[in-house]
């Protein structure tokens, strides 16, 4: 049955997989309440009861969320909240923090369905958390170790015969004098290991897989949508993500036991979406590498003709939590 409240979108405006979430539940027939956290407080209004009977309401440029009536919120990566200009530094961090904690609060109090909760997303993006879930959920997790000592890194690469990979365990990310530099996934080996560099942060090395191919498998509630990724140079097979334009995509059924770890991940963790990552070894063994309860997948969608976005709007969609 199809719900009759609101199914909010949580998303910034140029959101792929947010559009084409929103143009499926509209197929559905389903109310939805678009808005970025950016539009607050500018552009977006809040008058909220925590505790009380009606938990009060949003009011969008186009019109006001009665709250009491979300079936369903879907969140895609917000932006930051938008302040007026003339703040002070000081005035715009204290207003960060009460945007945060006011309507930040208020939305995570919704008793309805989240894909995802901001809890469970923030919960689900420690790497080391998504690897001991994954152990535990019976998936291959390459041996890894996180260290800002260099000689226990030297020891974990000698362990693993003189090689492993290092990979940033955030997006990797950074912006200095207007230029964008991106930091993948990289071999290393031992000599490469220099002690003043490791010390200054946490640093993560992992088993180097020789893998057939990589596998991204996106998941919605108890739907999985497997595709092999093939790279076709040096570069792209050691982070698929360094060449794009190197890439050829192929559907790919997830082996049983890889699919019944995956949804136990999912439930540990309790997500309704999540982007798995693998690499395949030659030998045909899944190995875990990541799951992004945020991950990308309209790209996918458009390539291979996956319907993923009705797999979401039928979530979203359904009556109750």
């Amino acid at each position: 049955m199809i719900c009759e409240g609101y199914v909010l979108i949580i998303a910034q405006s140029d959101d792929v997989e947010a559009r084409l979430v929103h143009n499926a539940l509209i197929e559905r027939s389903v109310d939805v309440i678009r808005f970025d956290t950016a539009d607050f407080p500018e552009r977006l209004e809040l008058v909220a009861t925590p505790g009380a009977a009606h938990p009060g309401w949003l009011r969008t440029q186009e019109r006001p969320v009665d709250l009491s009536r979300v079936t369903g919120v879907y969140r895609r990566s917000p932006a930051v909240f938008g302040f007026a200009d003339g703040m002070s530094p000081p005035e715009r961090r204290f207003a960060l923090m009460e945007a945060v904690q006011g309507l930040g609060g208020v939305l995570a109090t919704l008793r309805c369905r989240w894909m995802n909760h901001p809890s469970r997303v923030a919960d689900a993006s420690y790497k080391p958390m998504q690897l001991r879930t994954a152990q535990d959920s019976g998936l291959r997790v390459p041996r890894t170790l996180v260290t800002n000592v260099g000689s226990a890194a030297r020891m974990f690469i000698e362990e693993l015969d003189g090689a492993a990979i290092y990979k940033p365990m955030s997006p990797g990310v950074l912006s200095e004098q207007g230029k964008i530099r991106v930091i993948n996934a990289s071999i290393v080996d031992h000599d490469m290991v220099d002690d003043s560099t490791i010390m200054r942060t946490a640093h993560t090395f992992q088993q180097y897989i020789d893998k057939s191919h990589d596998a991204r498998v996106t998941v919605v509630g108890d739907q999985l949508f497997g595709v092999a990724i093939h790279a076709e140079n040096d570069v792209a097979r050691i982070d698929w993500r360094a060449d794009y334009d190197a890439l050829r995509y192929e559907l790919s059924d997830v082996p049983v036991d890889v699919r019944s770890g995956i949804l136990e991940y999912m439930e540990r963790l309790d997500l309704l979406f999540a982007a798995f990552d693998f690499s395949v070894g030659k030998d045909g063994l899944w190995w875990f590498l990541e799951a992004n309860a945020n991950g990308l997948w309209a790209w996918l969608q458009e390539r291979l003709n996956i319907q993923i976005a009705d797999a979401v709007a039928d979530v979203m969609a359904r009556e109750g939590n």
